[in-house]
């Protein structure tokens, strides 16, 4: 932790207590979402309105195969960004619904919150923090879903001391994993002087203003302190890699109340052709994932616009629209759409 001056524990503390959580999830065959961790603390865990966000992410509704395209999903909600992302693992404990076996795998979610200020480092964090939660507890999770069970068991054999005692100790060693991972991560990225962009200076800003210590910004200035990086400024590169990314637009999201649908217009925003843009939309309820758009776009003309239309589902309100290119898999836009809280137009 040589990224933060001062107290680093400290620093880091604040850091993940206020503005960095990690939730490791599973979906129980009777409970339906559980916790297996949360990080830093749990107290919230039986709090409806903290825990929202998590239970109706998007993530659980996507099948694993579909990640190779999304790697991870996103979803913003009151100021933070909540990055999901899930795997398979081995199991071998009981199952609690008729046709599954005891080595039916467990669906495992990681989700990591950020303040929407330091989601520049979303896209790395949660692949570091799932990969490493995947190598080193992927086959042993399922014994923290029979820790939970056994918890609830009013009388406790000594097998289920066994499995308390077990189950216990993991979840304290994934907890110290999950902290050791974060330290490691933003103390490395704090102190990386290469690719200052335009989000990176912001998240740095963010750090500073929040009491976290960047010691190391110096030594990307040579000289004088924080207060003169030329924040939100790009320089020649800079520009140059913004000039070259397909730069689209949402113009506008609209309810078509006759026929009941979403019309979404977007644009080119550049004056260079764009190729291949994938253009998907799903729902964010039920228990399995509801595709309702997925069209690919060959080729987007400069400052053509185009209008996509979609059906709104019945008593469905909340879906997420994804532009996606196709040539590097990169997420240009991920919006979330509320039905109620959009324009209402006749067709």
């Amino acid at each position: 932790m040589n990224g933060l001056s001062g107290d680093s524990s400290s620093n880091y503390k604040s850091l993940f207590d206020e503005y960095c959580y990690v939730y490791v999830m599973c979906f129980d065959e009777e409970k339906g979402h559980l916790p297996l961790i949360i990080f830093p603390h749990e107290k919230y865990q039986d709090n409806k309105k903290f825990m929202r966000p998590i239970k109706y992410h998007p993530i659980w509704f996507f099948q694993i195969s579909e990640q190779d395209a999304l790697d991870h999903v996103d979803v913003e909600y009151k100021g933070y960004t909540f990055i999901g992302k899930k795997f398979n693992t081995t199991s071998k404990r009981a199952k609690k619904r008729a046709g599954l076996k005891e080595e039916t795998p467990e669906t495992i979610i990681v989700i990591v919150s950020l303040p929407n200020d330091l989601v520049i480092f979303g896209d790395d964090l949660i692949r570091i923090m799932t990969d490493g939660i995947q190598e080193k507890f992927g086959n042993k999770l399922f014994e923290i879903i029979e820790y939970l069970d056994a918890k609830e068991q009013i009388i406790k054999t000594p097998e289920t001391k066994k499995t308390l005692e077990k189950g216990s100790k993991l979840k304290n060693d994934l907890r110290t994993h999950i902290e050791d991972i974060l330290s490691d991560f933003f103390s490395k990225a704090i102190k990386r002087t290469d690719n200052l962009s335009v989000k990176k200076q912001k998240a740095l800003s963010f750090l500073a203003l929040k009491g976290i210590q960047v010691s190391n910004i110096n030594n990307l200035l040579g000289e004088g302190s924080f207060s003169t990086l030329p924040i939100f400024k790009p320089d020649d590169k800079q520009r140059e890699d913004l000039k070259g990314r397909p730069c689209l637009k949402i113009l506008s999201i609209n309810l078509i109340e006759d026929s009941n649908e979403l019309e979404i217009t977007i644009m080119n925003d550049s004056e260079n052709e764009i190729n291949n843009m994938s253009i998907l939309i799903n729902h964010l309820e039920e228990f399995f994932e509801k595709e309702i758009l997925n069209q690919t776009v060959e080729i987007w003309f400069p400052y053509e616009e185009i209008l996509f239309n979609a059906p709104v589902l019945p008593h469905i309100k909340e879906y997420l629209l994804f532009v996606i290119d196709g040539n590097t898999n990169e997420k240009l836009i991920s919006k979330k759409i509320d039905v109620d809280n959009i324009n209402k137009i006749k067709s």
